[in-house]
C-alpha cells in the first residue's frame, strides 16, 4: 500500500504535458524561500514537496495553475 502512495520517479515525463522539471525546480526554490521567510519547519517544507510530488503523479497540471498547486500543498503540509 505504502508503494501506491509514492510518486512514480519518471512522472514528468508519463503523466504531466504542459509541466516540465524545470518549471517544477522553479517552484521548489521558491517553496524553499517561502518556507524560510515564514520560518516554517523543514519537515512541513519536505512534506509539502511529497503532496506536490504525489499529485504531479497522479493528475496531469496546466502550467498556469502550477504555483497555486505548491501553496495548496504548503498550506496542507503546515
Amino acid at each position: 500500500m505504502e508503494a501506491r502512495r509514492q510518486s512514480a520517479a519518471d512522472y514528468i515525463e508519463a503523466v504531466q504535458v504542459d509541466v516540465t522539471a524545470n518549471m517544477r525546480a522553479i517552484l521548489v526554490d521558491w517553496l524553499v524561500e517561502v518556507a524560510d521567510e515564514y520560518k516554517l519547519v523543514a519537515d512541513t517544507l519536505y512534506l509539502a514537496v511529497s503532496y506536490l510530488d504525489r499529485y504531479l503523479s497522479a493528475h496531469p497540471l496546466r502550467r498556469n495553475r502550477l504555483q497555486l498547486l505548491g501553496v495548496g500543498a504548503m498550506l496542507i503540509a503546515a
